[in-house]
């Protein structure tokens, strides 16, 4: 395991030190980062095999966030401007996710309900097959949104990990604000997860 890290953690090195641009060393700073996460998960869930491939993914994905973060930041005058942008949008993020969150306690208890009321009839054989059909139509459709709001959440929870990990961010104000909202983000993130593992529990799904 050691051997393996070493060679990650030189990998991350060399990369980093062959950067020549400021857009370059963002891309291999978050590659290093990615490839450091993926190679440890990949390690714990397959061995040395999982680790080559968990550091490959994890630096693809690291290299994305770390040349969207530095796009973004061009876009803006100063830091200050940015940050400020990007918490708005974080904090914007955030009350869509709640409000899908709230809605889906709701909608889980209806699909709990009719699922139970579905397959009961299908006992009595009195389930029709379009009755079958359009109910898990509604299930798909909770189940492909919920999906979607996660990715978004998980890609922000990734470049506030790394704005904070990798800026030097001028304003303690603003660095206040980002760990606040990255917990709040992994909050959600972890709520939306909840939930499509609930979705993927109802009874519906074995009928």
């Amino acid at each position: 395991m050691r051997k393996l890290m070493l060679m990650i953690l030189i990998a991350v090195m060399a990369l980093s030190g062959a950067c020549a641009t400021k857009g370059q060393e963002t891309v291999a700073t978050g590659a290093g980062v990615g490839a450091v996460v993926g190679g440890v998960l990949g390690y714990l869930v397959g061995g040395r095999t999982g680790a080559a491939l968990g550091a490959a993914l994890g630096a693809g994905a690291g290299a994305l966030v770390g040349n969207e973060v530095d796009n973004e930041q061009k876009k803006y005058a100063s830091q200050e401007q940015w940050l400020d942008a990007e918490i708005t949008q974080t904090n914007n993020l955030n009350q869509r996710a709640m409000a899908h969150n709230k809605a889906m306690e709701k909608k889980l208890a209806e699909m709990r309900f009719e699922g139970k009321r579905m397959r009961a009839l299908a006992k009595q054989n009195k389930l029709q097959a379009s009755q079958l059909a359009k109910e898990k139509a509604k299930l798909n459709a909770e189940q492909e949104s919920t999906k979607a709001l996660l990715a978004q959440v998980t890609k922000d929870v990734e470049k506030t990990q790394y704005i904070l990990a990798k800026k030097k961010i001028k304003s303690d104000q603003q660095k206040q604000l980002l760990v606040a909202s990255l917990k709040t983000m992994q909050e959600r993130q972890q709520e939306l997860k909840n939930q499509l593992e609930v979705l993927a529990s109802l009874p519906i799904n074995t009928m």
